[in-house]
């Protein structure tokens, strides 16, 4: 790590004070890097409560700049609005003419986009430029798109090298809405985009093959887990005994990821076991709006065992995580394209990291697949509800498991993400001690 001053500027949206999973790769990457000695400046959107909620506090040692539309220093405001999000049962008005344009013109009108072009100002923020103007390397991050756009500019602007870290495809993400000509244009303005930077990051090898298209100079780092916070999580959860075996899921729930061959083996299980079916209760936490109206309308002799609650805040959800006698995973299979075989979400990893059993209800052959079946062996990875019943209808599924954490599992923390891209932003900064 580093042992002498590296000034590295990052482009962030999804950053605290909102509690999302999207915010935890650089709130973590910062904070190791500002511990190690690093000097990190987070530039990031003006935030209300349509973001998501106030529930996360800034790393230590880092500076964090906020901007409004017009890139003035404004801070968030929790109070300014309602946080709304996708493939939500009570859309809003915003919310439904949101989906509305990007089911046309997909994600290239996003509403972050005027935060990248007021970086184009003849005079920014005396703050803004004096850390432009000292770093060593600016990383832009996606999504929103608008993040690697403002890292371009600043390139060219201030003769900085750059980074693009791509947590999801921009162009040809097949969890993003839009018509063909959206489709098309996204592609042309990601290939320019990439031609611009010095280097791109992707976080599996899938995304970066796809990347591959428009550069050589792609490397993956993966998400992860911090292990600092999940022990402090560990320490704080508590174990009850009992003759109910809690299953949780953390997270919004979109159409792909309704776990269908697992709701088939609950049903069989209700039909041939049902002492041991009412022992299952299932929480959701966050948005599960689409798994609601999908049980209520093809199982509703399983409504009895789910439960759903909204967002809790970071270290309650490792807390509830821990506490759980399983976690349910379940992700698109479709291998169509390099976008939906290379998702690896951060959720993934902390389930990795808490050591409970998971149900996958996934595709063996996937990326997700393989990296569980590689983290411990009580995990359960399957698309055959038959397999899932077998798994949930013995004895030994009511007997709560050791927490299990093998090396493997060690190598995807946050402060070794941290390192990689240390070397990386060195390298490409082509800085020497």
């Amino acid at each position: 790590m580093p042992i002498e001053r590296f000034n590295c500027v990052f482009l962030v949206h999804y950053f605290p004070p909102i509690n999302s999973s999207g915010a935890k790769r650089f709130e973590y990457i910062s904070k190791y890097l500002a511990k190690e000695g690093c000097e990190v400046t987070v530039i990031t959107t003006r935030k209300t409560g349509s973001d998501g909620q106030f529930t996360e506090k800034y790393p230590e040692g880092i500076e964090v700049i906020e901007l409004d539309f017009l890139g003035r220093s404004y801070p968030s405001k929790e109070s300014d609005g309602v946080f709304v999000p996708m493939y939500s049962g009570k859309a809003s008005y915003n919310r439904r003419l949101k989906d509305f344009v990007m089911n046309i013109l997909g994600q290239v009108p996003d509403p972050r986009l005027p935060f990248a072009l007021s970086f184009l100002k003849p005079k920014l923020e005396s703050n803004v430029a004096l850390a432009l103007s000292t770093a060593d390397v600016v990383i832009g991050t996606t999504p929103p798109w608008p993040m690697i756009l403002a890292a371009v500019i600043l390139k060219k602007r201030y003769g900085v090298p750059c980074i693009l870290d791509y947590r999801d495809h921009f162009s040809e993400c097949h969890e993003m809405p839009g018509g063909r000509l959206a489709k098309a244009l996204e592609k042309v303005l990601d290939k320019w985009l990439v031609s611009k930077a010095d280097y791109v990051v992707t976080i599996s090898e899938p995304m970066k093959s796809y990347y591959e298209n428009f550069t050589d100079s792609v490397s993956v780092i993966m998400n992860g887990y911090d292990l600092d916070t999940l022990e402090r999580a560990r320490e704080k959860a508590t174990i009850q005994s009992s003759n109910n075996i809690v299953i949780r899921y953390m997270g919004i729930v979109s159409p792909g990821r309704i776990p269908y061959n697992f709701l088939k083996a609950l049903r069989k299980l209700n039909q041939n076991k049902p002492s041991r079916f009412n022992k299952i209760n299932l929480e959701y936490y966050g948005n599960a709006s689409v798994l609601e109206n999908f049980v209520r309308g093809n199982y509703p002799e399983l409504l009895d065992r789910f439960s759903y609650f909204d967002f809790v805040p970071y270290e309650l959800s490792l807390k509830l995580m821990i506490e759980s006698d399983y976690l349910i995973f379940s992700e698109t299979s479709s291998r169509a394209t390099l976008s939906s075989q290379g998702i690896l979400t951060t959720k993934l990893f902390e389930y990795i990291g808490s050591g409970r059993p998971i149900i996958a209800d996934l595709s063996p052959d996937t990326l997700a697949a393989s990296l569980i079946q590689s983290c411990g062996h009580a995990h359960l990875v399957s698309d055959s509800s038959e397999e899932i019943y077998n798994f949930i209808s013995v004895d030994n599924f009511y007997k709560r498991k050791i927490d299990e954490v093998p090396e493997t599992a060690h190598r995807y923390t946050r402060e070794n993400q941290a390192k990689s891209y240390y070397e990386l932003m060195r390298n490409t900064a082509k800085y020497e001690s």
